[in-house]
This record gives C-alpha cells, structure tokens and sequence, in this order.
C-alpha cells in the first residue's frame, strides 16, 4: 500500500478482499491471567496500539484499565487503590504487569479473573474515545453475529402475515427452502395447520406450529393466490437461515430487492434474488439499503461489483495515512436501470455500497441523507469467545468524498412520513418515487430507436 503522495495502487477486488477480512491477532499468553483471558488481554492491546487508524497513547490505556479495576472491586464491596502501571518499550513486560494487575485486584476482591480482565479490557477500548471502537463479552459477541448472520431455525421457509386481519398469509417465501421446493408463494392463505383451522391465529401462534424439529412433516391447507381451488401439502421441516435479502417483483416488471445487512449469507441471498427476478423478466431494478446499519465491508463490495465494472468502489485510509483504491472485477452481472433507496439509518457497509453506485452512475439515490459513517473496523474474535472491534481505516468515495459525520445526500429528495410502510408502494412514498423513475427509464428504452 502507498501513501497518498504516491500513486496510489489499485488492486482488484478479489486481491483485496483479505485486507479487510476479520483479524485474528497472534499472541503469547501472559503471567498473572489464565491463559485466555491473558490472550485476550494481549491481542486486544495490540489491535488497540497497533491497528486504530490514529495514534493511540498506551499510557492513557493503562490509565484507564487500572481504574476501571478499583471501580469494579469497589462495586464488590472492596476498596482498593487504582494499580499502579506503567507503559514501557517492552511491550511483554508491560503487558506482564497488566495481567498481574488484573488477577491480583480480582483475588483482593474475590471476583472472577473474566470479569476484571473484561472491565479493563472495555475501559482501555473506551478511553481511546471512539464511539465504534468496542470490547464485546462473548455473550455481546453472540448477540452481534446474530445480528449479521442470524442462526438456523427449523421450519419451512416462510414469513407470515395477519394482512387482512383475521387470515394467516403468506408475505415471503426463503429461496431454496422446503416452503419454496412445495410451490408456496407470497400472497397463499393458510386454511389450517395440520388439520386446525387457521384462522384468527396470530403470527406467533402460527410460527410455533410451523417451526418442528428438522425431518417431521407438517401439513397445510392452502388456498392459493392464483385462485386454484384449496389443497393439502405436506412439507418436510428443515433448517433454514433467516434471510438478511428479500425480494419480489413489483408493477411493470421491476425488481424489488432489500438488503437488510450485509452479512456473510447476504452476497449468495442477492445472488439468487437478482437470478430469480431476472427470470421473471426484471426490467428495473430498487435496491432498498433503508435501515441497513452495514456489516462485513467485503459483502457491501462484493454486492457492489455486480453493478460496477472495473472501477473504482472504494478508498480507505488506514495507520499512517496509507491509502488504498479498491477497483471491482470486469464481470458485471446487473445491467440494468437501478434505484437506490437511502435514509437516515443507511449507514456503514450499505453507505459504500450506495456512494460507490452514485459517483459511478450506476444508480440513483431516492430518499433522505444517509448516516455518514465512514471509517471501518477490524473485528478481532479472542480465545474464549469475546471480541474487541477497532476502528482501523477512514474511507472515501470513488470520487474522494469524505462522508464522515456528513452522509451522502440522494439525487432525489423523498420524505419519509410517519407511518409509511416500508417496501408496499401504495404506503411508502420513497418506493413510488423509485417506481416512477424507473418506468420512464424503461418507457424510454421501448421508445428508442
């Protein structure tokens, strides 16, 4: 990588995927600690002194762990003195003292070792004094994955709805799962649950009977959106991931597709979304990236090389000021008339994704500002199960626009009212505004020679 006095070097996307995949830091366990937690001590240290994209100051992260200690054994009933610690050259002797440190208040205290070696470890996270900057226990790490990539449940496949109240239909069917393998589609009335009326039941009730361990069968009786009369299917239950894309096609042949995060699953999930809209003979297509706070950084390229070819997607900026330009492949696989649907809670990985088609071209931006996020994090796993998250690079543009504490505003202005439903065009402006310009795009294309 080259400073930004230099030219700046290009790798391709797949070249550069790795430099900004999750971190895993070596490490040699210290003194004083068992052995994971003196890991995780160590590693979370070095990502902090090491990797956070500005200076960081080990005397003010020692500081920090040392009184969040006296704070933690006070909170147990034990007053102690704030340990005195001190930042030296030798980072294993530094690091030596900490571990010590952290054992020796939780034994003054009887507390556990896990429980001081995490409060320190927070503390030195949070005295750097940047909001994304993070230390994660390894239920909170649980949790944040989750959020990316949901864990499997055991069902069918579908998503329910009580719309109009009273019936229990269905509003999404999960590609490649049981539910969609049987024919079921958006719009199906579930009649009964294995022989049970279904109506007036809720959509929780309904999820309960749906859901079953992987390999039992439930039956349904459907009555269809196409208006053939009533059947029995039985399906075979399976797990299944909650999907983070969603998709369907909307009037005059235009593709609907919403990325809720992007996760790990997400890049396959809008694969097959653009592949199945496209055989029903897309024309258009909404990328809706509202409320979607980011995720991996890789993802948001890869989606976004689908629409832009040999060309910048990215610059980001790491420890030094070394900056670096992300170009995409030369496969693109998305030629046609796009809109992108942004908001206040577009933020992160989905803001990359949503710059990078504006400066190109390649999409028009509909709606309101977005966030402004624009630095990206190392997210490094520690051995027992924790994480700690840092912010290791700012990033710009294609264009070099810094969107930091800025956002990105839209090319075209759409308010988003109170009670607006998201993705139903009768009730959500943003998307109407999407679909009217997108079927003058293709009343265009007809209409050209």
């Amino acid at each position: 990588m080259n400073t930004m006095s230099d030219p700046i070097s290009r790798p391709r996307l797949r070249a550069a995927l790795p430099l900004l995949a999750l971190v895993l830091l070596g490490a040699a366990p210290g003194d004083g600690l068992p052995p994971q937690l003196a890991q995780d001590v160590r590693k979370s240290w070095e990502a902090l002194t090491t990797t956070y994209y500005d200076r960081v100051d080990p005397q003010a992260l020692l500081a920090a762990a040392s009184d969040a200690l006296a704070d933690l054994a006070k909170k147990h009933g034990v007053a102690i003195a704030p340990p005195e610690l001190r930042a030296s050259s030798d980072t294993d002797a530094t690091l030596s003292a900490l571990d010590e440190a952290i054992g020796g208040v939780a034994a003054e205290a009887r507390g556990e070792p896990a429980d001081y070696a995490y409060a320190a470890i927070a503390a030195m996270a949070r005295s750097i004094g940047d909001r994304y900057t993070q230390f994660f226990t390894p239920e909170e790490f649980k949790q944040f994955n989750e959020g990316l990539d949901p864990d499997k449940v055991s069902g069918i496949g579908v998503m329910i709805e009580n719309d109009p109240p009273g019936t229990l239909d269905v509003a999404y069917v999960i590609p490649g799962t049981p539910a969609d393998r049987a024919g079921l589609r958006p719009g199906d009335e579930i009649l009964a649950i294995d022989g049970a009326p279904a109506k007036d039941l809720s959509v929780g009730d309904a999820s309960k009977l749906l859901r079953g361990k992987a390999g039992t069968v439930v039956s349904l009786q459907l009555q269809h959106a196409t208006g053939e009369p009533p059947e029995i299917v039985s399906i075979k239950r399976e797990e299944w991931q909650p999907p983070t894309v969603i998709f369907r096609m909307l009037a005059g042949n235009v593709g609907y597709v919403r990325v809720a995060v992007f996760g790990n699953a997400t890049k396959d999930q809008f694969d097959t979304a653009i592949a199945r809209l496209k055989d029903q003979g897309a024309k258009a297509l909404v990328l809706d990236l509202r409320n979607d706070g980011g995720g991996y950084v890789n993802t948001a390229l890869e989606i976004t090389s689908r629409f832009i070819a040999d060309k910048p997607l990215l610059i980001y900026k790491e420890r030094g000021d070394r900056s670096t330009t992300i170009d995409a492949d030369d496969d693109v696989t998305i030629q046609l008339p796009v809109t992108v649907l942004v908001n206040a809670y577009t933020a992160s990985a989905s803001e990359i994704t949503a710059g990078a088609l504006q400066d190109d071209g390649a999409g028009v931006l509909i709606g309101t500002k977005t966030f402004g996020k624009g630095v990206m994090q190392t997210l490094t796993p520690l051995p027992d199960g924790a994480a700690i998250k840092v912010t290791t690079a700012h990033y710009l543009t294609p264009r070099h626009r810094d969107i930091n504490l800025r956002g990105i505003d839209p090319d075209l202005q759409v308010s988003e009212p109170k009670g607006a439903l998201l993705g139903d065009a009768d009730r959500d402006p943003q998307l109407r505004a999407a679909l009217l310009y997108l079927q003058k795009k293709i009343a265009q294309s007809k209409s050209a020679p």
